[in-house]
């Protein structure tokens, strides 16, 4: 007979070895991950980012800097930061510092600045801190591997998990993917997103996450399109300056101002003459706004990137379709875009637009007082503003129509 104490043993290095031997799952994985991003209070990191915009075909390259410190008790961030943002592709700023101490924001150069105070404005602040771009495992206020807090752990997505090696760095490669993804946001901009997928590289020595991307596959209005973001941690050391964090940490020679609200224009008003406008279109061919008197004309101030712009295209376009025999001119004018780096006439063709379409300065935007996109201005046959709306919803159709279908009617 077999000693007992011989027999407890041998089970114990059986279920050792067998832990040992077992392979973790996604979503453990994950979990760990989860755990060392919370552990982390604070510190400095590096990072690049790529992204490639939807309806862009370049991917942007940038460097990221940041000191932070997490603060569970703010209300804004959540994290006290310092971060310096280089876009070398830019052709208006490239490089650009921000700083958040809890008290104040503060953006500037190598110049000049601007002091926000969260006393006084933390609605500002709140507004725009989605423009902020961090290493968010790292520095978001719940700490979570998952980019984005879609919570996926949730969600009836598919998880892979393999091995991989990031700079020669044995990590868990995390994928997580879904075919059908539901958006109440999309379904309004007629945007349809076919494949999501994450992928997130994790240390096996101590689980930090060391690099993640996220795609996205969509259709609108028979255009597929690609979007792709991928953030990649350069170096993380968990010692920093807290001085860093303080309003002292701008350099002497940055002159900073207080932040003083934007005073928006006031919109055209309407009875008023719409200004005066000579424009190319696609094919450099000039339109003169002057030559248009005598028909219904409608401004759709829009670009490519804008959803609610492109939500409104198939409904402008049967407004072409059904009035420009009547005495209507649709026309839609970009003063974003770059007819030809911009691919514009694909982008058009993809969505049957065969309306006019013209091309401006971005300045064009501040000479009709445009405070968003897209705006639709109706002109009378003299050119004056009957209507001067901005946004695009699809319950308001009628009411557009309506007032074209009224304007074509009333006599000069």
């Amino acid at each position: 007979m077999k000693n007992p104490l011989t027999i407890f043993l041998a089970l114990i290095i059986a279920i050792a070895f067998a832990s040992c031997n077992s392979k973790p799952t996604a979503k453990q994985v994950i979990g760990k991950s989860y755990k060392k991003c919370q552990s982390i209070k604070g510190g400095h990191y590096e990072m690049s980012r790529k992204m490639k915009y939807m309806s862009d075909k370049d991917t942007l390259k940038s460097h990221y800097t940041c000191d932070f410190k997490k603060t569970p008790d703010d209300t804004i961030y959540g994290v006290c930061f310092s971060s310096c943002d280089e876009h070398p592709w830019s052709e208006y700023v490239n490089k650009i510092n921000y700083l958040y101490t809890g008290n104040e924001f503060v953006q500037y150069d190598d110049t000049a600045g601007t002091v926000i105070s969260c006393a006084l404005w933390s609605d500002i602040i709140n507004r725009t801190k989605h423009n902020r771009t961090f290493y968010t495992p790292l520095v978001r206020k719940d700490c979570y591997p998952l980019v984005n807090n879609f919570k996926l752990l949730d969600k009836d997505y598919s998880y892979e998990l393999s091995e991989a090696c990031l700079d020669e760095k044995p990590c868990h490669f995390v994928k997580i993917l879904s075919n059908n993804l539901e958006d109440d946001d999309e379904e309004a901009f007629g945007i349809k997103t076919f494949r999501y997928e994450i992928n997130i590289w994790i240390d096996k020595d101590d689980y930090l996450p060391l690099q993640y991307s996220v795609a996205f596959d969509m259709v609108q209005q028979n255009d597929t399109m690609y979007q792709y973001e991928e953030c990649k941690l350069l170096n993380f050391n968990e010692d920093f300056d807290e001085n860093n964090l303080t309003l002292e940490s701008v350099p002497e020679d940055v002159v900073l101002s207080d932040y003083e609200p934007y005073q928006a224009q006031e919109p055209l008003p309407e009875g008023s003459p719409a200004p005066d406008w000579s424009l190319p279109t696609i094919d450099g061919d000039l339109v003169h706004l002057a030559d248009l008197k005598g028909n219904v004309v409608m401004l759709d101030i829009f670009y490519k990137s804008c959803a609610p712009c492109c939500a409104a295209l198939p409904f402008l376009q049967s407004l072409h379709e059904n009035y420009q025999d009547k005495g209507f001119i649709m026309i839609g004018i970009d003063p974003i875009d770059d007819p030809v780096k911009d691919e514009m006439a694909d982008f058009l063709a993809k969505r049957g637009i065969t309306y006019t379409v013209l091309f401006a300065e971005r300045d064009f935007s501040d000479f009709y007082r445009i405070e968003g996109y897209p705006t639709l201005l109706l002109l009378d046959r003299e050119g004056n503003i009957l209507m001067n709306q901005f946004g695009y919803r699809s319950q308001c159709e009628d009411m557009y129509e309506n007032s074209i279908i009224e304007a074509l009617e009333r006599k000069n």
